[in-house]
């Protein structure tokens, strides 16, 4: 007798997926305006800011390891009080989440001199609003681990291992991140500082949505 065909996995809730890919965008935005602004420091990129932290050390450049050593810790102090706050707020943890990041964006906006902690901070907050959508694990701002996915995906589809969705999920996160990145820069060259209006805007969007996203984790 042939043996049983494995059931096919569940469809990953869309909802949560559109909340998740907007959260990917606005990380984008973000981090293609603190890239223009502060002279290719990342926002949200850690793994770039840290081969330029591998450069300044070895070029002994001070300046410039204290400010991204400063940064990458500053990334890592968002995650952890994200993530503290994401798992008292329960339910509402995405919502209180987003409208903290909306409080920094505006303190950027308002207060520059201290624009690149609070985007910093906030794009590390960022990442400890979604873990997973589905079954399917979520990086919001790490594209290299999102490309791996997307070739391992593809790779085992194309063996006949995998549905299309292992694939396909990972190219539409780095699409929006792509099309983030593109917004952010747009707009900055169009409305300078008040760029960080239109990304405050999004993340004010979507703390209003947050509470009634289903499928992340």
């Amino acid at each position: 007798m042939p043996e049983p065909s494995a059931p096919a996995p569940a469809a990953l809730p869309l909802g949560a997926l559109s909340f998740t890919l907007a959260l990917v965008a606005l990380a984008g935005y973000v981090d293609a305006v603190g890239y223009l602004r502060f002279a290719g420091v990342y926002v949200s990129f850690m793994s770039g800011n840290t081969t330029s932290l591998g450069v300044a050390v070895a070029q002994e450049d001070t300046a410039k390891l204290l400010e991204l050593a400063g940064v990458i810790g500053l990334f890592v102090a968002g995650v952890v009080g994200g993530s503290l706050l994401h798992r008292r707020a329960g339910r509402w943890g995405n919502t209180l989440l987003l409208l903290v990041i909306v409080g920094l964006l505006g303190l950027a906006y308002a207060w520059p001199p201290a624009a690149i902690e609070s985007l910093v901070l906030a794009m590390g907050a960022l990442n400890a609003s979604v873990h997973q959508v589905g079954r399917v694990k979520v990086s919001l701002t790490f594209v290299t681990g999102t490309l791996v996915r997307f070739g391992a995906g593809l790779a085992d589809w194309l063996s006949g291992q995998a549905p299309a969705q292992d694939w396909l999920w990972p190219v539409a996160l780095w699409l929006a991140f792509l099309a983030g990145a593109l917004g952010g820069a747009a707009a900055l060259r169009h409305l300078g500082g008040g760029a960080l209006l239109g990304a405050a805007g999004l993340s004010l969007g979507l703390a209003v949505v947050a509470r009634r996203v289903r499928g992340t984790a």
